[in-house]
């Protein structure tokens, strides 16, 4: 029995366009919506990539290449070996600061393990420079460090402490960074006294 199938109307030129534009136009909107989200995503990165997942975003460790930049910094800088007083303009005021043996400079810095000496040279004394540096951290900061003249681990603690104070890399490297940050007690050499509050006036 062969199955007979209803006859359709005859359609119109009119009518057969009106409905193959019903029939493709969801399909060519999805199309375009496909193209353009592809191409926004691709134009802008960080844009949510298509099917809702978010995009694979690299993002580097700024805290370890700043200690990296830090450790090659320290590396080129002199260690600390003696202690000096930076004077503060022409008020009579100063600073004892860790300085460069027989030198006025005081970019250098200290590190763990220090004292004895980095190097085989046996000159200066880095013994000074890390007492002048525990007593002033003692003192502006508040902490208990004893004074031993040893660059060990509780400085190094403290001046990660301080260092991350004052926004930082906390590597626990004393250097030009940290020493002109910190705050520093004064001394008056005109009649040997100390400042009762700290500052920074470097």
């Amino acid at each position: 029995m062969a199955l007979q199938l209803p006859s359709l109307p005859k359609l119109t030129p009119r009518k057969a366009v009106v409905i193959a534009v019903l029939v493709i136009s969801p399909f060519a909107v999805a199309g375009l919506a496909a193209n353009g989200a592809h191409h926004s995503s691709s134009a802008r990165p960080g844009n949510a990539a298509p099917g809702g997942a978010a995009p694979a975003v690299q993002v580097k460790d700024a805290s370890a290449e700043s200690l990296r930049t830090a450790a090659q910094a320290a590396a080129a800088t002199p260690q600390c070996l003696y202690a000096r007083l930076v004077p503060i303009g022409k008020t009579g005021w100063g600073i004892p600061l860790p300085s460069v043996w027989n030198s006025t400079s005081t970019t250098c810095n200290l590190m763990y393990g220090d004292d004895p000496y980095r190097t085989t040279s046996r000159r200066g004394d880095p013994d000074t420079a890390i007492r002048t540096l525990q007593r002033n951290l003692n003192y502006c900061y508040g902490y208990k460090l004893t004074v031993d003249g040893v660059y060990g681990s509780n400085t190094l603690g403290v001046i990660k402490a301080v260092q991350r104070r004052h926004k930082l890399a906390a590597d626990g490297i004393y250097g030009p960074k940290t020493r002109s940050a910190m705050n520093w007690r004064l001394y008056y050499s005109k009649t040997n006294s100390w400042s009762k509050a700290c500052s920074s006036p470097l």
